[in-house]
């Protein structure tokens, strides 16, 4: 830069030195700077701390105070309401309007004059948040200033419980009408109004092709006397799970029979016609008790004791750890001889005798004709003569002490060259024993 150019800028620097120094002593200009001041001090004072404002905050929640200690001083809850917000509208300076909104503002309810169930209309009362009193907002208006709530009283039940098999079991098996719960009663508690339809739990076990007993814990549901479902949060359930049995037994049809004795020249493989009515039963029980039962028996029948036909009616006894689901107690059984004949054979005195007759008695016989009955196939009894046939009775069961007087004793038939013929039904003579004279 050359000297002239120097000159002329260190002249200019000097006229605006002069030209700041001149405004900044000028009167008008600091008239200006302290209008700008006080319109800005004015506009903070006036949005931050004297001037209000009106607010609505929406969905200011109602609190119940002393919910608890009603509870547990009178047994009574709360258990409607008809409302659980209300929008306020207020009045406050700016700033205190900036720390106010649905969220931090509550309506409380106080419930210490709550003294018996039933409806009530409670005002409430406003609480603000830590910095606000109560003092700096008015409420101009309210969706409601009235909470209306009911309360009731809180109750517990003992119900019992109950349920039902809906599932499917295993061919041949069964699962018995009514499960086995335990506890076989459970208690619920809650409002009055709420517990007092609950009749009773109910269970329901829904699995298919069940081929055992099923033991497993499980939830219920609450239902009333008509089998509806109860579902009411306001219900507390004492014991939330209950232990089921359902016992699922092996079901077997199992044939009826007789035991019979051969006899009277009849044998039950040759010639017995056997009917009995019921044929079978059903069982059901444990599967390896069931599996091992071939047959129920009867009774045993024998032979001899009739001629032709017999027919009695049984008393049906299931084995041990089962049940006779057909619900029959009883089965007719007639057993018929097929094959055979009878005919009656009348002994003579003369083929009657009496063996091991005491020592120093003598039997006199006094039967002097004795029928019996014979059966065999036809042609047997047209060759059996009556001869054939003797009685022998028996006489070592009579002491010598009381050998003295008439007895009765059986006697043991037998046809002489027939052994396939034999004697129906049992027979005695009467025989007189006195001490031998001498």
């Amino acid at each position: 830069m050359s000297s002239a150019e120097r000159i002329r800028a260190a002249g200019m620097s000097q006229n605006k030195v002069k030209k700041y120094k001149k405004l900044t002593e000028s009167r008008g200009f600091w008239l200006v700077v302290s209008f700008l001041v006080a319109v800005n001090l004015w506009v903070y004072v006036t949005t931050t701390e004297g001037v209000e404002g009106e607010k609505t905050l929406s969905g200011v929640k109602i609190e119940f105070l002393g919910a608890e200690s009603l509870r547990e001083s009178s047994g009574l809850i709360i258990t409607e309401q008809d409302r659980t917000t209300v929008n306020l509208t207020v009045k406050a300076a700016r700033r205190v309007l900036g720390k106010l909104s649905g969220s931090n503002v509550t309506a409380a309810v106080d419930l210490s004059r709550v003294t018996t169930d039933g409806w009530n209309s409670v005002s409430y009362e406003i609480i603000y948040p830590s910095g606000v009193r109560s003092d700096d907002v008015t409420v101009l208006r309210s969706s409601s200033d009235i909470v209306n709530f009911y309360v009731d009283r809180q109750s517990r039940k003992t119900i019992p419980v109950q349920g039902e098999f809906i599932g499917s079991t295993a061919e041949g098996y069964m699962a018995e009408d009514e499960p086995v719960f335990d506890p076989m009663m459970v208690i619920i508690s809650g409002p009055k109004t709420a517990i007092e339809p609950v009749d009773h739990a109910y269970v329901a076990i829904s699995r298919t092709d069940v081929d055992k007993t099923l033991q497993f814990n499980t939830t219920y549901a609450l239902q009333d006397a008509d089998g509806q479902e109860i579902d009411d949060p306001r219900i507390t359930l004492e014991t939330s799970e209950v232990a089921v049995t359902l016992n699922v037994l092996f079901t077997k049809s199992v044939p009826l029979d007789v035991t019979i004795i051969d006899g009277g020249g009849a044998t039950r493989a040759e010639n017995t016609k056997i009917t009995i009515n019921p044929a079978s039963i059903v069982l059901s029980g444990d599967a390896a008790v069931i599996d091992s039962i071939a047959k129920i028996n009867l009774g045993t029948i024998s032979l001899a004791d009739f001629a032709s036909t017999y027919t009695d009616t049984y008393t049906i006894v299931p084995p041990n750890d089962t049940e006779n689901l057909t619900g029959i107690k009883e089965a007719s059984v007639t057993v018929s001889i097929v094959g055979l004949s009878t005919r009656i054979f009348e002994i003579t005195n003369d083929n009657i005798y009496c063996t091991n007759v005491p020592e120093g008695y003598q039997a006199v016989i006094i039967n002097q004709v004795l029928p019996v009955t014979v059966r065999a196939k036809e042609s047997d009894l047209n060759a059996i003569h009556v001869n054939n046939i003797r009685a022998v009775a028996d006489l070592s069961g009579i002491s010598e002490a009381n050998a003295t007087g008439v007895f009765q004793p059986e006697v043991r038939i037998s046809i002489d060259g027939f052994p396939d013929a034999g004697i129906v039904e049992e027979y005695r003579i009467y025989v007189t024993l006195a001490k031998e004279e001498e």
